[in-house]
């Protein structure tokens, strides 16, 4: 299992009092295999994947990343797990946009020590992966929305990671550029054998994923009723589509 997650637990001081962030959050993720979790804002999705990414540590539980114990790893490995084990992309996050997207996306591996000639070759065969080739040379403030998500995976990716977390990837988009992008997540789970683990609001967005998981007030609330906390619960090829429907 390259990603487990057992009863994860966060909790956070605000002027309103204590928020729960996460209540005993277990999940796990296999190497070629795409997790979906959703629900409304404030569940707890994004602490679940900062927590995920080592950005923040648990109150209680253990997050465990190839056998090992994410939080406490020395903090060198665990810098060096967050550079080259993992990529995130995260909603909101801040571009430069009148920087060209070859240069946006070479810069994880410039960053990294990569030389020039090996990270302009290895950008274009990602920008290609993900069938936005024709934007290198664009300016990021020119894209289409589809096509900014796809260089946000794009650059997640070029780094070769093993995991692959995503924060509303599909946000904002039709549903036929949602299908998209989660076509593109699924290939590269399949091909690369990269772990996935995609948040969104509705289910709709996540339909391609393996197993489909429903968060609610910090707590992962298993489709059957008869397992309250439930661990990552899989779905038949079209059992997600009914669920989200609402007839599974």
């Amino acid at each position: 299992m390259l990603l487990s997650l057992q009863g994860v637990s966060k909790r956070f001081q605000t002027p309103a009092g204590i928020r729960v962030a996460l209540d005993e959050v277990s999940l796990e993720v296999e190497r070629g295999q795409i997790v979906g979790v959703y629900g409304p804002s404030g569940a707890g999705k994004t602490t679940l994947l900062r927590i995920a990414a080592g950005l923040q540590a648990p109150d209680s539980g253990t997050v465990t990343y190839n056998g090992e114990r994410l939080h406490e790893m020395p903090a060198a490995e665990r810098q060096r797990y967050r550079r080259r084990e993992i990529s995130c992309v995260w909603t909101g996050q801040a571009w430069q946009e009148r920087m060209a997207v070859l240069d946006h996306v070479a810069l994880a591996l410039l960053v990294d020590g990569r030389d020039h000639r090996t990270a302009e070759r290895r950008t274009r065969e990602a920008l290609l992966a993900c069938e936005v080739g024709h934007c290198a040379e664009m300016e990021l403030r020119g894209l289409s929305d589809g096509e900014r998500q796809r260089v946000a995976v794009a650059r997640a990716i070029v780094t070769e990671p093993r995991l692959l977390l995503a924060d509303r990837p599909t946000g904002n988009l039709s549903f036929v550029e949602q299908d998209g992008i989660m076509g593109l997540l699924g290939r590269l789970a399949r091909d690369q054998k990269v772990a996935v683990l995609v948040t969104d609001n509705e289910a709709q967005a996540l339909l391609r994923a393996e197993a489909l998981l429903y968060m609610r007030d910090g707590r992962i609330v298993n489709p059957k009723p008869t397992d309250e906390h439930g661990r990552v619960y899989r779905f038949p090829a079209d059992g997600a589509r009914r669920a989200a429907a609402g007839d599974g």
